[in-house]
Parts: C-alpha cells; structure tokens; sequence
C-alpha cells in the first residue's frame, strides 16, 4: 500500500532537519529524486504563508509564555528537591531539572532567529501600507 502524501513529506521534512540531500532523500525513501524536489518546493512555498500564520496568532507572545513555564518549572524541581531527603526521587529530579534546563537554554537559542523573523513581518507590513 502505496503511503499518503502528507507521511512521505513529514520523512522529507526530517530527512532534511538532518542535512540530507535531495538525491539521499530519495534513495533512502525509495522514491524519484523528483518527488522531492516536488515535495522540497511545496514546502518553502508554504513556509511563509505558515510563519505568517504563526505571527498572526501571536507567536512571540506564546513563545514568551512557554520560557516563563520552563521557567516556573524549574523553580518548583527546586522546591521539591530541597524538600526531599529520598535519594532515588532526588535523583529524578535532577535528572528533569536538567532536561528543564536543557529546554530553557534550547529556546533562547532561537530568540535571535524569532526577533529576525518579527523584523522581517514588521518591515513586509510596512511595505504592504504604500
């Protein structure tokens, strides 16, 4: 049973997040290199209209609001550790504090990329005005 489009373009779409190229892509799914450079195009057509909708939709602002709980996160594994003396359960929450911490740090690496991004809207909506 041949598998739908939208599948065979989640595995071109992680193929790619993993630097393959469009030749590679093909061979290891087994599909024409065509195929991908179709697939290839859809998605930089559609990108824009989807970070657009992101923007519309309040990106920023949910982005904000997913640091601030990574944040509030990891306070509370900080209150649950200096109110434990089980050494197994404190040994958890290290483990999350650290994958908490992880994330946290993951996130305000792509600030520079998400401020560029609301540079960029604010600049094609001014241009839009004229």
């Amino acid at each position: 049973m041949r598998e739908s489009i939208k599948e065979r373009r989640e595995k071109v779409a992680e193929c790619l997040r993993k630097n393959m190229s469009e030749t590679l892509i093909a061979k290891h799914l087994g599909v024409a290199r065509q195929t991908i450079v179709r697939d290839v195009a859809f998605f930089k057509r559609n990108s824009p209209n989807w970070l657009d909708g992101l923007a519309k939709d309040g990106f920023t602002f949910e982005y904000q609001l997913a640091l601030e709980k990574i944040k509030n996160n990891g306070a509370r594994l900080e209150e649950l550790y200096s109110k434990t003396d089980n050494l197994p359960l404190q040994i958890v929450i290290i483990r999350e504090s650290d994958r908490n911490a992880k994330l946290y740090l993951e996130l305000l690496g792509e600030t520079p990329a998400i401020h560029a991004y609301k540079r960029a809207t604010q600049v094609k909506a001014l241009g839009n005005v004229s």
